[in-house]
């Protein structure tokens, strides 16, 4: 089963469910749901620098050199625009713009849905 969703309109919708005190149907949250919070958590914790927030997103089995704290310092991140697309047990969100004192990338998440829920696996990054 493939998804494609706008993260502007997944934050729409899940504005219009709060405000409305709507309950999703079924089992809780949309795959699309709880990968749109843990962006957001993702995203709050790079610019609060919680580190153990942050970690507390990547699976176990995430191996990149990207997480420096130093990296995260006065960022901006840009996660309105992103597209989501599920596979199975796999999800791709793209394109997240972040830009520090470095410079402009563009990054790549992959998600895997795992005991714990969605986790990021790999993060490509194209630019600095």
């Amino acid at each position: 089963m493939r998804h494609i969703l706008n993260m502007g309109t997944l934050l729409g919708m899940v504005g219009i469910l709060v405000a409305g005190g709507c309950a999703t149907t079924g089992s809780g949250a949309s795959d699309d749901e709880l990968i749109g919070t843990l962006l957001g958590q993702w995203k709050q914790a790079i610019l609060s620098e919680d580190a153990e927030g942050l970690l507390a997103k990547y699976s176990e089995d995430f191996a990149h050199d990207g997480i420096q704290g130093d990296r995260y310092k006065d960022a901006e991140i840009n996660i309105e625009d992103v597209d989501i697309t599920i596979e199975g047990g796999v999800a791709t969100v793209y394109p997240i713009e972040f830009s520090n004192w470095e410079g402009r990338v563009t990054i790549e998440l992959t998600l895997a849905r795992e005991t714990a829920g969605w986790l990021i696996t790999d993060m490509q990054v194209d630019g600095m």
